[in-house]
């Protein structure tokens, strides 16, 4: 039986996946830079359920409201949870504690959780940013960031997941970082991968691509969603790059709400 996956980037790493009407959303966030387009809540409703990779503010901030008008469940770790409860959540409900290497069956696909890391920020993306608030006077949007930071602090587990709908595998990072001992899958359909978190994203994220091995690419993560602590990241060299020493892998730059199908 042919299982139809479709995925939507709507920003940052929000991924909505779409496996023959069961729909996945990962990781949703609202941009907070006003020149982007932005989804609507309502959109995010009616989804079966809700993953998170990690508890920084632009992977969980905005999944209160969404639980608050859904009927779904986030999914992930610890961390989550415990960020969440401060929040106002009822956890007891609304947020499923998950577990490296563990599998979780859905309706028309499985999931797979996978122990991961999060980006190591270079010098060289620590002073850009900085020259960049300092020189466009915007101290006081980086300290309301810094607030958000705080309720939603980086530490605790960080999650990839493997998505299998028959025949077919999606592996999606949240952040550009991976576990050098953790065993992860390879020869994957689709690696959707986060581009954004250092000056050297194309030297840095090659390696991992060459052990993981993908035969399609999809990059997300690349925009200006929190300025000025973002920037919107050339993906064209990345691309170039990818073009001429693994010609046989698929690379896609999304736009938004574009859908693409698997």
């Amino acid at each position: 039986m042919f299982v139809m996956i479709e995925i939507t980037w709507y920003g940052t790493a929000t991924i909505l996946m779409n496996i023959d009407g069961e729909k996945l959303l990962f990781d949703p966030f609202f941009r907070m830079n006003k020149k982007l387009e932005q989804p609507q809540i309502k959109e995010f409703c009616d989804v079966d359920y809700i993953f998170n990779t990690h508890s920084h503010f632009d992977h969980l901030c905005d999944v209160p409201k969404i639980l608050n008008k859904s009927k779904a469940k986030l999914y992930g770790s610890k961390t989550a949870y415990l960020r969440l409860k401060k929040r106002g959540v009822d956890v007891a409900k609304k947020v499923v504690i998950l577990h490296n290497y563990e599998t979780r069956n859905l309706k028309n696909a499985s999931l797979k959780v996978y122990p991961s890391r999060h980006v190591k920020n270079d010098l060289g993306i620590v002073l850009l940013t900085a020259m960049k608030i300092i020189f466009i006077f915007q101290i006081h949007k980086a300290y309301k960031l810094l607030e958000m930071h705080h309720k939603y602090l980086m530490g605790g587990e960080i999650m990839a997941f493997e998505i299998k709908a028959e025949n077919k595998n999606i592996l999606i990072f949240g952040s550009a970082g991976i576990d050098k001992n953790a065993k992860m899958p390879e020869n994957v359909d689709v690696l959707i991968w986060p581009f954004q978190g250092r000056i050297n994203m194309s030297k840095y994220s090659l390696p991992i691509i060459e052990r993981i091995r993908p035969k399609m690419i999809i990059l997300d993560h690349f925009d200006d969603a929190f300025p000025p602590v973002t920037r919107k990241v050339n993906t064209d060299k990345f691309v170039k790059l990818l073009n001429k020493k693994h010609p046989e892998i698929k690379i896609i730059v999304p736009k938004y709400k574009e859908k693409i199908i698997i």
